[in-house]
């Protein structure tokens, strides 16, 4: 791959300079305007993994294409645009926010380690229990999809419908070269809606349906769907702790992370007016 990308872009060079620029006072360089210029190894660094042949010398021409584009309507830009202050000062001001943004998740990453503990994430849920609320509905129970010509159906449809370890331990054995999709989450809560997403069935009514079915058998285009459902919670009823967990310490975290930075900066401050680095002048904006 890379003799071709090298290939793509000695020709593409050949072709640009030969109408623009001295190939050999620029090693490696591609297309320039003004004093800009696109190297070989700028290409290098944006070519996709993978690309090979037409594929390379196509993703090279149209991003060389759109290079050369962009760098004429900047420079068509800076002489028309009559405030050009603002943009700098904008430009500036983003500058300093991305230097500020990787300065503080390099502290986050170095100084704030360590996961939220189970006893933590409880202690929350428990005082704050009535925040975490469902928006749609939730079940435990086991999923399975099967080709209609697979062996021993019947066996399986008896199988399903049950939470026997003698009966998960069959469709274990039997998934092991027939079933084209097997989910087990009778000891975790999924979203009832991601489930039936893999499953061809319209439901109308979800609570009534959650409410007077325990098994669902769908037969369509050369497949078998079979869901058991052992439990399940409604929309709005309060969220199990194993299911509001992930949502818990990531905000425990962000918590963490805001606490931190605020001392962080709290810090900053204060060593800089004991250093006196900080001149306020008329007003006393601290």
């Amino acid at each position: 791959m890379r003799y071709t990308i090298f290939a793509t872009m000695t020709i593409l060079s050949a072709a640009l300079f030969s109408c623009r620029l001295d190939t050999t006072e620029i090693p490696g360089a591609v297309v320039g305007i003004g004093d800009r210029i696109l190297t070989e190894d700028i290409l290098r660094e944006v070519m996709p993994d993978g690309l090979t042949g037409a594929d390379s010398s196509t993703f090279v021409e149209a991003y060389v294409r759109r290079w050369v584009e962009s760098e004429l309507l900047y420079a068509q830009a800076q002489k028309n645009l009559p405030d050009v202050e603002s943009i700098d000062r904008l430009v500036d001001s983003y500058r300093r926010d991305l230097f500020n943004h990787e300065y503080q998740k390099q502290l986050l990453n170095e100084k704030l380690s360590g996961e939220i503990t189970e006893d933590v994430a409880r202690n929350y849920y428990r005082t704050h229990a009535g925040q975490f609320v469902l928006a749609t509905p939730i079940i435990k129970g086991l999923f399975l999809k099967v080709s209609e010509t697979a062996p021993q159906i019947d066996d399986l449809k008896k199988w399903y419908k049950t939470e026997s370890q003698t009966a998960v331990g069959n469709i274990e054995k039997y998934t092991l070269h027939n079933v084209v999709n097997y989910d087990y989450f009778y000891d975790r809560w999924v979203s009832f809606g991601e489930v039936m997403n893999n499953i061809p069935y319209p439901i109308t009514n979800v609570d009534n349906f959650l409410r007077t079915h325990k098994q669902l058998e769908v037969n369509y285009e050369g497949y078998w769907y079979l869901l058991n459902i052992s439990d399940y919670l409604p929309e709005k009823a309060n969220m199990p702790f194993d299911f509001a967990r992930p949502q818990i310490e990531e905000l425990l975290m962000n918590q963490r992370r805001q606490k931190f930075l605020k001392e962080i900066n709290d810090e900053l401050y204060d060593r800089a007016l004991k250093e006196r680095k900080i001149k306020y002048y008329g007003r006393n904006y601290r």
